[in-house]
């Protein structure tokens, strides 16, 4: 038996005004995101901003639904609305804000989000940041590279790609 371990290193700054002013910027628009969400049964509201290899910025929010299996995270619109909207370019960055008053800590993207954003970068080949905060401000956690949060990603080399 082989045993293995995975460790993977993040950064936590003690609130977005230690990022670069075009980070800070990045998770302003995911902040404004926040208010277009739709979410009156979770009230857990979420916004994203993407921000592409040559500066264009997308946004989108969470959109639940009273069937909840058909709602959409707001990483996956924010993702579909860039392919729409500027075709499949790099991903540079992507702030993702949770606007609930009883979240302490920012929220990381769910298994369904990490694949979808995982497979992207899988095919633009480059690190794709992520930056996880609050709406109300405190604290940022930047990790360095999706791929960080998904060990062992399927991904379409399983289907024979």
């Amino acid at each position: 038996m082989d045993a293995h371990q995975y460790k993977f290193t993040y950064t936590i700054h003690k609130d977005k005004r230690m990022l670069a002013p075009a980070d800070q910027s990045l998770i302003n628009e995911a902040v404004m995101a926040s208010q277009r969400a739709y979410a009156p049964y979770s009230n857990f509201k979420v916004g994203v901003a993407i921000r592409t290899s040559d500066a264009h910025v997308i946004t989108g929010a969470n959109q639940e639904n009273g069937a909840f299996p058909i709602g959409q995270c707001a990483e996956r619109v924010a993702l579909y609305a860039m392919i729409h909207s500027a075709g499949r370019v790099p991903v540079d960055t992507v702030a993702i804000v949770v606007d609930n008053k009883n979240q302490k800590t920012p929220a990381s993207p769910c298994g369904a989000c990490r694949q979808m954003l995982n497979e992207y970068r899988s095919h633009q080949q480059t690190p794709m940041r992520l930056l996880l905060t609050l709406a109300t401000g405190g604290q940022v956690i930047e990790i360095n590279d999706i791929s960080d949060l998904l060990p062992l990603a399927f991904d379409g080399s399983f289907l024979g790609q």
